[in-house]
């Protein structure tokens, strides 16, 4: 069983995953979304609040890349973290991972980097202290955790991480990455009417250098229960990986944490076309100044070309057989995700599923393979 807990994070990522072994749990932190660097970030809070002192071991703690909105809310863990916080292993790519000379000019990195050193964590032990890379060409890595628990790595290529190299030095301490990539202009209309020509609009990839560094990876327990962590990564980058391990397309995961947030230019047809998924995570309140941007009517994630690329391009419905053949689970409510709550999605088959109202955060189980709603 696995147990993926979409904390609140605003526009960014903070999940909190679980593992069954035996009659314990083991457990493992990917980012920590936005946050002040003193104090915990609200969602990432609450749940060490809930989890009692003597349960606060790790397996493992990810930093995915370098933006902001994952890695700040990292920073007041790892230099003050709560009371019986440990970690077996941190994986991090660093500038140093990068090959470059001079250290990279963004300042919430350079300030986790130096935390690891400093508190001299284990970081990127499995790689005995190199990058947390793939090779292009040659099969993912994959790395076995206590508990019967295997992640085997898609994202990034040491390509991706020599393009980040080559953008983000900088003189500037404080420079910061670029916004949220969100896709159109403005935000366009989803309903069975337009989900054509929403899914065949020309797919534009992500070139953002930061989004290609992203560790992303497949977890997978011994009950066959598989789950896809997309990060920010690029599609261009996942899809040759899930090729190398499933040729003949259609790779099957319970549920896939969508790449960066449903943007349109990280959710390619190619991508859906290369996974066999019928459960779709959105860590997500809509954006960067989602708020703003929905009042002018500018673009929010998740995009409606992302979601109709889902629907049009994923599993279809057995007909007459009733039901939903694609459920979206989301861990915020707001303007930007309830709009795919509605009628006319609802008969293609689409399922939604949002936190309570009042209540932020979404908490999915998959046992066996079989997907269900947790307790948040």
């Amino acid at each position: 069983m696995i147990v993926v807990e979409a904390l609140s994070a605003e526009h960014g990522d903070c999940l909190w995953i679980e593992w069954d072994d035996g009659p314990r749990r083991r457990r493992m932190l990917i980012d920590g979304g936005p946050g002040r660097r003193n104090a915990l970030a609200q969602g990432l809070a609450a749940r060490f609040a809930r989890q009692p002192v003597g349960e606060r071991d790790f397996e493992l703690v990810v930093s995915t890349h370098i933006d902001d909105d994952h890695i700040t809310g990292l920073l007041p863990l790892m230099a003050a973290p709560p009371a019986g916080f440990t970690t077996e292993e941190v994986w991090f790519n660093a500038d140093h991972h990068l090959g470059a000379d001079d250290t990279l000019g963004v300042h919430a990195a350079n300030e986790f980097a130096e935390l690891l050193r400093r508190k001299r964590l284990p970081w990127n032990t499995r790689r005995g202290g190199a990058a947390i890379a793939t090779d292009e060409g040659r099969p993912p890595p994959a790395f076995a955790f206590p508990g019967g628990l295997t992640l085997t790595l898609l994202s990034p290529t040491r390509s991706g991480l020599r393009a980040l190299r080559k953008t983000w030095r900088s003189t500037r301490p404080t420079a910061r990455g670029p916004g949220d990539v969100l896709g159109a202009a403005e935000d366009a209309r989803l309903d069975a009417t337009s989900l054509p020509e929403l899914a065949a609009r020309p797919y534009r990839r992500d070139r953002s250098e930061a989004n290609g560094s992203s560790i992303a990876f497949l977890a997978e327990h011994r009950d066959g229960s598989r789950v896809l962590f997309g990060a920010d990564a690029h599609a261009e980058t996942l899809v040759p990986a899930l090729r190398r391990l499933w040729h003949g397309g259609g790779y099957p995961v319970a549920l896939c944490k969508v790449p960066h947030h449903g943007s349109a230019h990280n959710v390619s047809p190619a991508l859906v076309r290369a996974l066999d998924c019928r459960h779709w995570l959105f860590c997500t309140n809509g954006g960067r100044g989602h708020a703003r941007r929905w009042a002018s009517g500018r673009s929010t994630h998740p995009s409606p070309e992302a979601v109709a690329r889902i629907l049009a391009q994923g599993p279809q419905r057995v007909p007459d057989a009733g039901g939903a053949h694609t459920t979206f689970w989301f861990n915020h409510r707001s303007p930007s995700t309830l709009r795919y709550d509605g009628e006319s999605l609802r008969s293609l088959g689409l399922r939604t599923e949002y936190p309570a109202d009042g209540a932020e955060g979404m908490t999915v189980v998959i046992e066996n393979g079989e997907v269900t709603r947790g307790m948040t």
